[in-house]
Parts: C-alpha cells; structure tokens; sequence
C-alpha cells in the first residue's frame, strides 16, 4: 500500500440511511462534507444536493406529508431532536425539550402525526405518546416506567405495539390510547422490528426457547403464541422492511461474515426472491440497525439498502436494478485492501471462538487483537479503515467473536452474562496466546472500541506480560462510576447484562473493573474519547490515564460515542497508527 492510499484511508466516508423520496429521487445521508448532513440525488449516480443540516449529525426519517423528518443531535450526544425540511432547505423545529431524547419514531397513517418514546427533562423513564407534525403538540399515551420503544402503528392509528427493553430482553405490549397494554409472547426473550401491517402483525422474535431470531407472525387477538414462523433458521434474522402494501418484506438473514437478502411474501411465506449482492452486508452503526438503512420505494417496486464491504465503505445500491446510487468514495483507494478470512480457536475451557484474521501472508508479524462493542455485537464484514491502515504497514490483525458475541445463538450470547463476563476476557487473552502459540504473531497488541474497549483494559490487567501495547476507545474503566455518571435511562437497559451495581453483582462489578489494577498494566496504552459520549461517560477514560502507567489520552471536545468527524478520524487514526508502528514495528515517531 502507497503512502497516498494510507492518508486517503485515515478518514472513511459512508451513505447510509437511504430513503426513496416521492419523486423517484433519494435522500440519504454521508459525512463525506465533515459530519453526516441529509442528501438528495435526483438520479443514479448524480450529484449529491444538500437538502438539510443542522450544523451537526443530520438523518433523513420519512417522508410525510408535511415534508421530509430529520432527526438530529448535537456533538455526539444522541439527544435527539426533530425537524421538518422547508422549501428553502430551513429547518423547522417539531421538538421542544432540548434535553429529551426522541427516539424509536414512527410515522402514523395520516402521514401527519408520528408515535415516538421520550424522557422528559432527560429523565429515567421513558413516555409513549404522539406528535402531530403540523401543530408540534405532544401528547403522551403513558408514562409505564424505564425505557420503551414505538415500534408501530395499528392500520387505523388508534392503537400502538410498543416494547420495554432492558438491553437485548424486550418485553413487548399492544398499547391503547387510553395507557393500557396487554403482553405479547410473554414467553420470549427476545422480541423486537414489530411491524403491523394489513397483512397482519410480524416481529423478530426467539420464542419457543428457540436460539437464533426468526421472523414470525403473531395475531393481535391471541397475542400471547405465534402464529406462523416465516424465517426459521439457524441463522439470526437481523432485520427486515414492509413494503407499503404491507405484502412483501425484505429480510437480512446473518451468513456469518456476509448477509444474505431476501423477499418474502408476507402472506404465504415463500421467498420469491434473492438479492444476488455477495461479499457484503447491510450497514449497521451507531444511528440505527440493519433495518434502518432499508426502504421500500414508493411504488414498492424496488429496495435500496446501504451496502457494506469488508474493502470498501458503504454505498447505496438499488435491486432488482443492481444500479448503484451514490458514489461518496472513490472505487480506486480500495483496490488493495485485504479480505478477511474466517478462523477459530480453542478457548481456555474448550469453547471454540470463531474470529476474521487480516493478513497479507503467513509470515510472522506483530499482531492486533481488536475486540467489538456491544457486548452484544459480532464482527463481521464491515469496513474497518484501520484494520486495513495497520496490515498496510505489516500488522496483521485478529477479531475475535468471544462468547457473549451475536450471531451465534442466544446460549452462546449468555455465556458472559452478569457473573460470567470475566470468561470472555479469559477468551481474549487465548486470542492472542493463539497467534503466538502457532507462530502467526511475533508482538501483541488489545485494541477495542466501547465494550471492547473494557475488553482491552481487561486484558491488559488479566495478563500483563501477554501485550505490548493497548488502544482503549471509549471504553469502561470502572462499572460502578460508569453507571453512576451516565444518563439514568440508560442504566435500565443495561443492568439486566451487566448486572446491579447497587445489588447482588456489586462486589463482582467491583473486582472486575480493569480502574483497581490498572497499575499492573505493563503496555503503552493510548485512550480515544469523545466529551460528548452518553453511553460510556468520558471520566472513564479520564480515570484510566490517570491510573495506568504509561498512558496517553485524546479527547475529542465535539464528538460522542466514538469518532465520526472526518477532521477527527484523521487525528485519532493518525495517532492510532503511529503509536502501534512504535510499539509493535519499532518505528519512530511520526
């Protein structure tokens, strides 16, 4: 790799979000102007117009009849607001609580109205109510307690199934404008993307103790069993989208490092079609999952998904046309890049951990082990720019899926749950025994964003001698501050995963954050975080650099949880990259 490809590589831009407009035209959004602004192209790969920025993060949500909705926050915050386009490309503010995060928004029937959850005040508990899009009026069906989702409409608009979350657990419910709400599958773990069509009411669900998430229908007069599975695989169902006439759905199915796309008939359940897209996956980040970078057009004659590859940032592309709609980067700066390819290992209890490995060949070289957020996440065929930044300069990477990981059922999701979290860590470390043992790594290093930036810290203390180096993004240093300083609503999704830091996991939340051995750690560590990040609050990392030998800290003043910023991803991935070239290559500073 040339010296111009690894600065073009430094920043990644992305289209993600698209969402067909009424016209034959799209809207989506990039940050390839700096911060993700909305879009609009009138064609196939046209040029892009800017149709709406609010000076920071800037979604397209739906079109309605009043206008395009955005949805928007400030620095990374994900204190959402919304606005409405007007003819001259102004916002017009819908939301007036500025500290109030408006979150899980539907659009109603009429077009005129939207269902949405939001915590007055920035509040713990989460309302269920109603906004109407012309006169700005909030009206709240029910304050239930903790945190809850709209996830969509009855066909008249009176009713509502809406879903109370505690991490991956859900607990879904009919809702009546009046505040009542009757349980659905009360026998599921796990149930979420309701959609309630004229075709009926369908949703991911595991019901049946079933271990992977199929696609099932349920009828809202006996809502307490299935009533048709219509994808029931050994796979994960990640998402789906409802054509407008409520007959078809486009599923993505989990192959693993790839997705796989298919139209269903909402009716019979038959797949009638397949996306022939290989090598890829549907975009997943921090704005919204799979599902939400999927739309029908308005005819429903065509799908557009935003489309990932593991060498190549995402794009949006058109089936059954196969067209490709946006261009934001430049085909050439990619056609180096490595593939990853599909391994395993044998964990200290026997458990086999599927990862991907980067390498340009089977010398030995020093090596990455870099660990996903989540904890319920997977590693994947995502674009990772500095995975390939760093086998650009001869350091081969690994990602390993530890248990607690998605994708490979529910039983092996749980394997990390509340007490058990210390064996995924056990995990990381055999990551980077592996490659030593067998020869591929000649140095090690942790590196991690979010969860996998405790994971980082974790294995550095677990195993001191085993790393020579860390690189913690955003990550938890202790659990108990973690959940004191972040914002309330969020410590009630969290503590069924985790556990209770006031309650019976206290003591063990306590002996496992990496903050009381920090000065054990022996490797240069370098720690990235954003001022603005409400799901791990900064003081994490301000603790660590302040505890551990040796340690470095960027803070970013206008980012949130990670870093989105082009001017910020070159910083943050220039100095990532300089500071593993010295610890792992013995290269100079840069």
């Amino acid at each position: 790799m040339n010296t111009s490809n690894l600065a073009r590589l430094l920043k990644v831009s992305r289209a993600t979000r698209p969402l067909p407009g009424p016209d034959g035209g799209l809207a989506f959004a990039s940050n390839f102007d700096g911060h993700q602004k909305t879009f609009y192209l009138d064609r196939p790969e046209g040029t892009p117009r800017l149709l709406a920025d609010s000076g920071d993060r800037t979604l397209p949500h739906a079109w309605t009849d009043l206008g395009l909705l955005v949805r928007h926050d400030r620095g990374g915050s994900e204190i959402w607001q919304l606005s409405t386009v007007e003819p001259d490309g102004s916002l017009r503010a819908l939301t007036k609580d500025l500290r109030a995060v408006h979150q899980s928004v539907t659009l109603h029937p009429d077009r005129r109205h939207v269902g949405l959850g939001w915590n007055a005040g920035g509040g713990r508990d989460v309302s269920l109510g109603e906004l109407d899009l012309l006169t700005n009026e909030l009206t709240v069906w029910a304050t239930p307690g903790d945190y809850w989702s709209w996830e969509d409409w009855s066909r008249d608009g009176m009713r509502a199934v809406v879903n109370k979350v505690f991490g991956s657990w859900t607990e879904p419910h009919i809702l009546e404008r009046d505040g009542t709400i009757t349980r659905l599958l009360p026998d599921a773990r796990r149930v979420s993307e309701i959609r309630w069509t004229a075709s009926g009411m369908f949703m991911l669900t595991d019901a049946g103790d079933r271990d992977f998430m199929g696609l099932a229908e349920v009828d809202p007069e006996r809502p307490e069993v299935v009533k048709r599975w219509l994808v029931d695989e050994e796979r994960d169902v990640e998402g789906y989208t409802v054509d407008h006439a409520g007959r078809r759905a486009l599923v993505v199915v989990n192959q693993g490092v790839c997705d796989d796309l298919r139209i269903v008939e909402l009716t019979s359940g038959e797949t009638t079609d397949h996306l022939n897209w290989k090598g890829g996956l549907v975009l997943s980040d921090i704005t919204g999952p799979p599902s939400y970078h999927l739309s029908w057009s308005h005819d429903d004659r065509s799908v557009f998904a935003s489309w990932e590859q593991p060498t190549h940032p995402a794009e949006v592309y058109e089936w059954p046309s196969d067209r490709r709609w946006t261009h934001i980067s430049d085909d050439g700066e990619f056609m180096e890049l490595i593939k990853p390819v599909e391994t395993t290992y044998t964990s200290f209890d026997g458990l086999e951990i599927h990862c991907l490995l980067y390498r340009r060949d089977s010398s030995p070289r020093p090596a990455v082990v870099q660990f996903h957020g989540g904890p319920e996440g997977q590693s994947r065929g995502q674009y990772v720019p500095i995975v390939h930044l760093l086998t650009g300069i001869g350091v081969n990477v690994l990602l390993p899926n530890v248990r607690g990981s998605t994708g490979y059922g529910f039983r092996f999701q749980s394997l990390d749950d509340r007490t058990l979290r210390w064996d995924a860590v056990r995990d990381g470390c055999e990551a980077a025994r592996h490659l030593r043992r067998t020869g591929q790594a000649t140095k090690t290093a942790a590196m991690g964003g979010s969860y996998g930036g405790f994971m980082t810290l974790a294995v550095l203390v677990e195993d001191p001698e085993l790393w020579d180096a860390g690189v913690d993004i955003v990550g938890i240093a202790d659990w108990h501050t973690f959940f004191k300083n972040m914002p309330p609503w969020r410590g009630v999704i969290r503590k069924r995963e985790y556990g209770d830091p006031d309650g019976a996991e206290s003591e063990f939340l306590r002996q496992i954050s990496p903050i009381h051995a920090a000065h054990t750690i022996r490797a240069p560590l370098l720690i990235v975080h954003g001022r603005n990040d409400p799901r791990v609050p900064v003081q994490e990392s301000e603790l660590i650099a302040d505890k551990a030998p040796n340690a470095e800290i960027i803070v970013f003043d206008d980012e949130g949880h990670g870093v989105v910023k082009l001017g910020n991803q070159v910083t943050a991935n220039t100095r990532i990259l300089a500071f593993l070239g010295e610890h792992l290559l013995g290269q100079g500073p840069r």
